[in-house]
């Protein structure tokens, strides 16, 4: 951006540009939002957007780095891990701040977007996003790297244990960032106490040896869900669904004009009217229920036994390979449920309701596992949050390149859970509320 020209043109007109190109986005994504658009939206004629800026990647990637700007933290999170205090202290004093839903997050939300459409992998607009992220990550595996020198006595390497825990705690607070749009200080310190626990139950494991062939499960007992991916759309539907999918998934729902769908497919506009009344249609049948599919395992859990940690990690084992089988379906779903509009299309409403029904069978799950405790049944809805934040977070990891082997992630869920549950026990044991 050229600053010059920004004090001679005046900050005014250059403020109004930056937010409506950043609603814009949020709105159409990167590939849909065109210059065209953000005149019509600033009211100025494009040689005012010109005078600041080269092109319309500078143009988002200046809105994107001003929407951080504008909305940064009050507070430093993840600053250093002090070895003088406890782990689940410090562990809910960093949680608490990051689960309260705010505005400050709706630039992460919109980062996400941007980095999830593949038209714009090898734009600028993806840098703002990429080095807020790397230097998050960065904080958040030197705290862990603190914790690992606070407890271990041997000076060996502790460099995938560090990275396991990273990405642990990465994953729960990018499942929030994705979904939890409104959430009170209450639900924020209940979840960070369950989650703090969780974390600690990981790092028990995790400073002992990181996940690798240790944490395999004995074969599966349970047949993995049939029809996780619903495919079928009559004679050359499938490989419609399969090009409109992956369109979604390259630039966003805007992006994935019909013009393009029938170009990629090879069918004409009214063969896939033929099969669909209308794009939106298409695109839910294409990428929303495909994508709620992959919830399947956790919609069919079985009856709980005693043996239900297992169950639980079986089933987020079968999501994972998956989720890993499916990264057109994973990208192009997470895009449908980051983008809102008003009014919801569609694939949106249907991604939407497909997760909070997956989350609400968790938590009615485990409403038949853990006995009744006056006070004390909230934990049931926050340990189904719990899964579902680090499913989301895990698709979207696996999403960015960052995958993770499902047997590992799976082997890991049952210290997880065990120490927030041991943590409740012995509170309603004693009549704490």
């Amino acid at each position: 951006m050229n600053t010059s020209r920004r004090n001679a043109r005046g900050e005014a007109s250059l403020q109004r540009i930056l937010q409506s190109t950043v609603q814009l986005v949020g709105r159409y994504g990167f590939d849909n939002t065109t210059i065209a658009r953000i005149v019509k939206a600033t009211d100025r004629p494009a040689s005012s957007i010109y005078w600041f800026f080269e092109n319309k990647d500078e143009l988002i990637a200046a809105a994107l780095e001003s929407s951080y700007s504008k909305q940064a933290p009050s507070r430093r999170p993840w600053e250093e891990f002090s070895p003088k205090r406890p782990l689940l202290d410090q562990l809910r004093e960093e949680l608490e701040p990051e689960l309260r839903a705010s505005e400050s997050e709706d630039p992460l939300r919109l980062g996400i977007m941007l980095a999830l459409e593949g038209s714009a992998a090898d734009s600028k607009v993806q840098e703002p996003f990429r080095r807020r992220r790397a230097a998050a990550q960065r904080r958040i595996e030197a705290w862990w790297a603190g914790a690992f020198s606070a407890r271990a006595a041997d000076t060996g390497d502790r460099s995938a244990g560090i990275e396991w825990m990273g990405r642990l705690t990465l994953a729960f607070l990018d499942g929030h960032y994705i979904s939890d749009v409104v959430a009170d200080d209450r639900d924020a310190a209940q979840r960070s106490t369950i989650l703090a626990h969780a974390l600690a139950g990981a790092f028990d494991v995790v400073a002992r040896q990181p996940p690798s062939a240790a944490f395999e499960l004995p074969p599966c007992e349970h047949p993995r869900p049939e029809g996780s991916t619903p495919e079928a759309d009559g004679e050359g539907g499938n490989n419609l669904l399969h090009v409109t999918r992956a369109l979604v998934a390259e630039h966003g729902y805007e992006g994935a004009t019909m013009s393009r769908i029938c170009a990629a497919s090879g069918m004409k506009r009214s063969s896939v009217y033929w099969r669909h009344k209308d794009k939106d249609t298409l695109i839910k049948a294409a990428v929303a229920e495909p994508f709620v599919g992959l919830l399947a395992p956790f919609l069919v859990l079985p009856n709980p036994t005693d043996d239900w940690l297992h169950d639980l990690s079986y089933a987020l084992e079968t999501f994972m390979s998956e989720v890993l089988n499916h990264p057109d379906t994973v990208k192009a779903g997470l895009l449908l449920k980051l983008q809102r509009w008003d009014p919801p299309t569609s694939g949106g409403s249907t991604v939407l309701a497909g997760t909070a029904l997956a989350e609400e069978r968790l938590a009615d799950w485990f409403k038949e596992v853990l006995p009744e405790a006056e006070g004390k049944n909230s934990i049931r809805v926050h340990l189904a949050w719990t899964v579902a934040r680090l499913c989301e977070g895990l698709m979207l990891g696996s999403a960015l390149g960052r995958t993770v082997a499902p047997q590992a992630v799976a082997g890991i869920l049952v210290p997880m859970l065990t120490k927030p549950l041991d943590h409740w026990l012995a509170t309603t044991t004693h009549g704490a509320q």
